[in-house]
C-alpha cells in the first residue's frame, strides 16, 4: 500500500506500480507526443539494454496525488502512456515479459482511467480487447483526434521493436524496462491545490541546461571569457538564424563590411561586441562594485532586434532538426578529428555533456572549439534543412534555405526549390536516429573542410552527402557512432549486400531506411516530361507504416510473396488507415483518385499499371525497384562487389 507522506518522493521501476491505478486529470492535455519523442525514448531503452542489461536507466519524474491504489497523475502522462503502448506492443508479441502486467491492474481494470476523453479508455479497453496489431489499431481513429497520436505512437513502437529487437530478445528486453527503467515518482499533499500547481509546472522559468554548465566550465579555463562566450551565443539559440545571433552578440561590428552568407572564420578584430573605448566595460576584472549607480543614464532600447524582426529575414521562423546540445556533440568530435585525438568514448547523448567535455581543460584548445562552433554553426544553417512554417497555412516542412546579403547590409532567407539534397537529407533524418542523427558529424566535417562557399544545392555538395550516405548505409561491422567517426579518415568499405536483404520476405521488419532511400532515388531520376502536379508536389516525410498492397486477410497467395519488398510500401499511418485490407483493385483505384500528391513514388509504379497484382507481378516490382538502388550504389567507385545487373530502369522512370 502506498504510504501518506506529504511530497513524498521515490525512485521506482514500472514492476513496483502494477498495483496501482493511474487516473489523468481532467487539466490534463490530450496524448501529443510524436514519432520523435516516442524513438528516443523507446531507442534509448534498447540502447541501455544492449550496452548492460543490469543497470538502471533513468527517465525522468511522475507526479501524483495518491489515495491507497489509486493515483491521480498530475505531471508524467505522456510518458506513462507511451510506456502502456510499450507494453502493449510486448504483449500483442507474446512476449512473455515482466511488462506486460503494467497494462491492466489486478482486478483486470484498465491501468489508466480518464476524467474526460472517455474514447481513449475506451480505445485503450479495445486495444486489448481485442488484441489488434497496431496496424489494425490505426483504423477508425480518424473521427477522433485524442486518438489518432496514440494510434501513431503505437505503430511507431512496433516498427522499432520489429526492426531493432530480435525476437529472442524480447522477454529480456520487456523484463528490463520492466525492472531496470527507473522514475521519481513525487507525491503531492491530498491537500495540495492541484490545478494550481499544474500550473506552475508548465510555467516554470527555464531549467539550468547541460549546455549552460559546459559552457561556464569552459569559460573558467580561459582568459578573454567575454569574447568567447559572445560567440557561443552566436551559436546557441538553434530556433534563431546564425546572422542574427551573431549580430545581436556582436553590434559593433562593421557590418556593411561583413558577409556572413560566405564562410567566415571567427576574427576578434573584425567582430566587436562593444566600443573600444568603453572604458572599464572592456576590462575582464570589471566589477558590480565599478558601477556609478547614481550617474547611469535611462536605459534605451537600441531597436536592433525590432530592425531584425522587420529587416533581417524574409523567414523569421525556424526550427532546428537538432538542439545546441547535439551540435556540440558534433562540433566536438569534428574538433577531436582536427587536434588528431579519437573520439569521446561511450554513447552520443547530450544528458552526457558535462562528461563528455570534463577532459577539454587546455586554454588555447577551448578557444580553437570555441571558434571552430563558430563556423560549423554558419555552415549548418547554410547547409542543413530546418523546420520551416508556412505562414499561412502554419504547416511545418523541411526546406534549405539561402542565405543573401541585401544593399542594406541585412540578410534575406527564402527556401530554394526543391533540390536532390534537400530530397536526401529527409531520408537521412526521417530514417536515422532521431536523437542523434550520426550522419551529421561526416557531413559538417566535410563542408568544414571542403567547401568554397557553394551553393548548398550545388552538385558537388550532394556529391559528398552521397558517399557519406551510401558508406553508412551499407557498413555492417561498426555501429553508427564508430563509423561516422572512422569516416572522417578515409572511405569505409562496403559490407552489406543489400540485394540479398531486399530478396528477403521480411514484411514490416524491413527497415525503413530502404523504402525512403528508394523514394529519393525515383524522385531524382524521374523524367522530366512526366513531371505533374502530383509529382511536383510530392517531399519526403515521415512514413512508419508498412503496408502491404495484396493485403494480408485471407490472402491467397504464399508468404514469400505476401511480406516480399515488391508487395510493401511504407506510408504514413493515416494513409495506412484510409487503404486498410481493402482489395488492390480498390487500392489502385484510391490512388489515382488522389490529386494532390503521390503517397509514394514506389506506390505510382505499382498502380500504374491496370491487371492483376499476383505474385509475378510482385516479383518483377521488387526486382525493379532493385535494381533502381543497384544503380545507384554503382556509380560509386568503392562499390566493388555489386554485381553488374541493372540496365535501363533508371532512365525510364515516370514512363
Amino acid at each position: 500500500m502506498i504510504k501518506n507522506r506529504l511530497f513524498g518522493t521515490d525512485l521506482i521501476n514500472l514492476k513496483q506500480i502494477e498495483n496501482i491505478k493511474f487516473v489523468i486529470p481532467s487539466y490534463q492535455r490530450p496524448y501529443v507526443w510524436g514519432d520523435q519523442e516516442v524513438k528516443k525514448l523507446l531507442s534509448d531503452f534498447y540502447k541501455a539494454f544492449q550496452k548492460d542489461k543490469n543497470s538502471n536507466y533513468y527517465i525522468g519524474t511522475i507526479l501524483t496525488r495518491e489515495n491507497s491504489f489509486e493515483a491521480e497523475l498530475i505531471d508524467g502522462q505522456q510518458r506513462f502512456t507511451t510506456m502502456w503502448l510499450i507494453a502493449f506492443v510486448f504483449w500483442t508479441k507474446q512476449s512473455g515479459s515482466e511488462i506486460e502486467k503494467i497494462l491492466k491492474t489486478p482486478d483486470g481494470k484498465l491501468k489508466m482511467s480518464f476524467e474526460i476523453r472517455t474514447e481513449v479508455a475506451n480505445y485503450l479497453y479495445a486495444l486489448i480487447k481485442n488484441k489488434e496489431t497496431a496496424e489494425e489499431a490505426i483504423y477508425n481513429t480518424q473521427e477522433h483526434p485524442y486518438l489518432q497520436n496514440i494510434a501513431r505512437a503505437l505503430t511507431t513502437i512496433q516498427s522499432i521493436i520489429d526492426e531493432e529487437v530480435p525476437e529472442i530478445e524480447l522477454k529480456d528486453f520487456g523484463n528490463y524496462i520492466n525492472s531496470r527503467v527507473r522514475l521519481i515518482k513525487n507525491t503531492t499533499p491530498k491537500k495540495q491545490d492541484l490545478n494550481k500547481l499544474f500550473s506552475t509546472i508548465n510555467s516554470a522559468g527555464v531549467q539550468l541546461e547541460q549546455t549552460d554548465i559546459v559552457k561556464s566550465n569552459l569559460l573558467n579555463h580561459i582568459d578573454e571569457k567575454v569574447l568567447y562566450g559572445k560567440i557561443w551565443e552566436s551559436c546557441e539559440d538553434m530556433s534563431n538564424f546564425f546572422e542574427r545571433n551573431a549580430r545581436i552578440s556582436f553590434p559593433k561590428s562593421s557590418w556593411a563590411k561583413i558577409d556572413l552568407s560566405k564562410q567566415i572564420n571567427f576574427n576578434k578584430s573584425i567582430f566587436i561586441y562593444e566600443d573600444m573605448d568603453s572604458g572599464n566595460f572592456g576590462n575582464e576584472n570589471f566589477t558590480i562594485d565599478d558601477i556609478d549607480v547614481e550617474n547611469l543614464e535611462p536605459y534605451k532600447d537600441s531597436g536592433l532586434r525590432d530592425q531584425d524582426e522587420k529587416r533581417d529575414s524574409e523567414v523569421i521562423y525556424c526550427r532546428s532538426i537538432i538542439n545546441f546540445g547535439q551540435l556540440l556533440l558534433h562540433t566536438y568530435r569534428i574538433h577531436l578529428k582536427l587536434e588528431d585525438k579519437p573520439d569521446f568514448e561511450g554513447t552520443f547523448h547530450v544528458n552526457r555533456l558535462i562528461e563528455i567535455f570534463s577532459n577539454l581543460k587546455d586554454q588555447a584548445e577551448i578557444k580553437r572549439f570555441i571558434e571552430r562552433l563558430w563556423t560549423i554553426r554558419n555552415l549548418f544553417d547554410k547547409y542543413i534543412v530546418k523546420w520551416v512554417s508556412d505562414n499561412n497555412t502554419k504547416i511545418e516542412s523541411l526546406e534549405l534555405l539561402n542565405i543573401n546579403k541585401n544593399s542594406e547590409n541585412y540578410y534575406s532567407r527564402t527556401p530554394y526549390e526543391k533540390s536532390a539534397i534537400l530530397m536526401l537529407q529527409s531520408v537521412l533524418y526521417f530514417t536515422g536516429d532521431y536523437l542523434r542523427q550520426f550522419w551529421l558529424t561526416p557531413f559538417l566535417y566535410f563542408l568544414y573542410k571542403k567547401n568554397q562557399d557553394k551553393s548548398a544545392t550545388d552538385e558537388s555538395i550532394l556529391k559528398g552527402l552521397e558517399k557519406i550516405d551510401n558508406q553508412l548505409s551499407l557498413c555492417s561491422s561498426m555501429n553508427d557512432k564508430d563509423a561516422t567517426y572512422k569516416m572522417l579518415e578515409l572511405d569505409l568499405n562496403f559490407e552489406l549486400k543489400f540485394e540479398e536483404y531486399l530478396n528477403k520476405s521480411n514484411g514490416t521488419k524491413f527497415k525503413h531506411y530502404w523504402f525512403q532511400k528508394l523514394e529519393y532515388l525515383l524522385w531524382k531520376n524521374w523524367r522530366e516530361d512526366n513531371k505533374t502536379e502530383e509529382f511536383n508536389n510530392y517531399r519526403i516525410v515521415s512514413r512508419n507504416s508498412i503496408e502491404h498492397i495484396y493485403p494480408q486477410k485471407n490472402a491467397k497467395i504464399d508468404d514469400d510473396h505476401l511480406h516480399s519488398f515488391g508487395n510493401l510500401v511504407l506510408l504514413s499511418v493515416s494513409q495506412n488507415s484510409e487503404y486498410g485490407a481493402k482489395p488492390v483493385g480498390v487500392k489502385r483505384s484510391m490512388f489515382k483518385e488522389k490529386k494532390n500528391t503521390y503517397d509514394t513514388l514506389k506506390s505510382y509504379f505499382i498502380f500504374q499499371k491496370d491487371g492483376e497484382w499476383d505474385v509475378t507481378s510482385i516479383r518483377v516490382h521488387r526486382d525493379e525497384m532493385i535494381k533502381v538502388i543497384q544503380e545507384h550504389y554503382k556509380r560509386d567507385t568503392n562499390a566493388h562487389h555489386l554485381t553488374e545487373k541493372g540496365g535501363d530502369l533508371i532512365k525510364s522512370f515516370g514512363a
